[in-house]
């Protein structure tokens, strides 16, 4: 399998995963932090988690593609994206923008260097790996969230924890 298909197909599993965490997330949940200092993580809600993963490939897709280098802002604020299936609209809006950079893009352009406005200068395909990695430590920090709600609030919620790529392989 060709390198950025390969980098394109695991945005869109987390991506895909994410959307099905929401299948199953209450809408109470989305939001909910747990109380401070009694966790060992940032103090962001699975909602928030799951926007920033998006946003982010969302971010970094959009400057590749028409170096448009600016983040998302409204359409991904927690105001804008309230309910469950608001957050899951988004998120298959982003993997239909996976699918068109798909689509524009071959292995040849991964050794591309490309500038940022941070300023930094960097190569196509590490922009992508890095992205890859922040996106699945937000897709993570959401789980675990998620499951500190669960955990705080077990006796309000019918639905259960679905399983993660991590539970399917066995890592």
């Amino acid at each position: 399998m060709p390198i950025l298909r390969s980098l394109t197909q695991e945005y869109k599993r987390l991506l895909t995963e994410s959307h099905t965490c929401l299948n199953a997330m209450p809408e109470v949940a989305l939001y909910w932090r747990p109380a401070l200092p009694h966790h060992d993580f940032s103090n962001r809600s699975s909602g928030e988690s799951f926007i920033a993963l998006a946003g982010g490939i969302e971010y970094v897709i959009n400057g590749i593609l028409s170096n448009y280098w600016d983040h998302p802002a409204e359409w991904t604020m927690r105001e804008t994206l309230s309910t469950p299936a608001r957050l899951q609209q988004y998120l298959t809006d982003v993997i239909s923008l996976t699918s068109k950079f798909e689509a524009t893009l071959t292995d040849d352009d991964l050794p591309k260097v490309i500038y940022l406005p941070t300023p930094r200068q960097t190569t196509i395909g590490t922009l992508l790996v890095e992205r890859l990695a922040l996106a699945a430590q937000h897709y993570g920090q959401a789980i675990a969230t998620w499951r500190a709600f669960l955990a705080a609030t077990p006796t309000n919620h019918e639905a259960p924890l679905p399983a993660t790529h991590e539970h399917k392989t066995g890592v």
